[in-house]
């Protein structure tokens, strides 16, 4: 997430928060007097949801953030797979290295094809499972007509099978919805509790809490990218790769 599309996306919210602080400040039901008078109370309270809501969102982006490191590599890895078993397969018999290559190439269109819909949601398309499914069979049918050729191949495949499986299991991996609603809740309650910090000075007070406020918010747009990888966003991780390689052995 750049700078750029982080202040596209905090604006709007810092809009509408800078409009909601301007009507609860000059309410009826906002005294100055008594939120100072009773502010290391205020204060307390206000620096223990604080802390709660650091703690849970630090351990869920730590998380998240191991989750996502894995799921790149099985990305990288099940593409560097498929390219040596592309020019691997150079070596075969006609007949057999021309099932392969189609094999390949069938299976990266439709990964593009269909993006990561599917994945996103712990599904598998069956379109692809029958073309990988089909590539399998090919690779054991090399080892029955070719033994020459088996053991590396089979080394290639059984690297490209398992990049695979961590793909399919770290794209379907979010966070609980329980635990995901109690970070919405906290974030919620940290931005609205945070107008009722007694400030005398209304200018040092619209600094303080619109801060607070857009660093909350900005934690929780971290958080909802890092659960939803494969959702187009401003963080995501996308089938490029799988597209470079289609066009380079096309």
């Amino acid at each position: 997430m750049d700078s750029m599309k982080l202040a596209k996306r905090l604006f709007p919210f810092a809009a509408i928060f800078s409009v909601i602080f301007v009507f609860v400040r000059h309410s009826q039901f906002y005294d100055t007097r008594i939120l100072v008078e009773s502010l290391t109370g205020v204060q307390t309270l206000f620096g223990a949801i604080g802390i709660i809501f650091s703690i849970i969102a630090a351990f869920v982006i730590q998380k998240e953030w191991e989750q996502w490191n894995s799921l790149t590599d099985a990305v990288k890895g099940e593409v560097d797979g498929l390219e040596k078993l592309f020019l691997w397969s150079n070596n075969f018999p006609a007949a057999i290295r021309e099932q392969v290559h189609g094999n390949i190439a069938d299976y990266l269109r439709l990964i593009v094809k269909e993006g990561w819909q599917l994945s996103e949601r712990g599904e598998r398309s069956p379109e692809i499972e029958r073309i990988f499914n089909e590539l399998s069979a090919t690779i054991y049918h090399i080892a029955a007509t070719s033994p020459q050729f088996a053991m590396a191949t089979f080394a290639l495949f059984s690297r490209i099978m398992d990049a695979r499986s961590k793909r399919l299991l770290y794209s379907a991996e979010h966070v609980p919805d329980l635990l995901n609603h109690t970070l919405g809740f906290a974030a919620f309650l940290l931005i609205g509790l945070s107008m009722f910090v007694g400030v005398r000075i209304e200018w040092l007070a619209y600094l303080f809490t619109i801060s607070i406020a857009c660093l909350v918010y900005s934690v929780f747009l971290v958080l909802y990218d890092l659960n939803r990888p494969l959702e187009p966003g401003d963080w995501h991780i996308t089938t490029r790769e799988y597209e470079e390689l289609l066009a380079r052995i096309s």
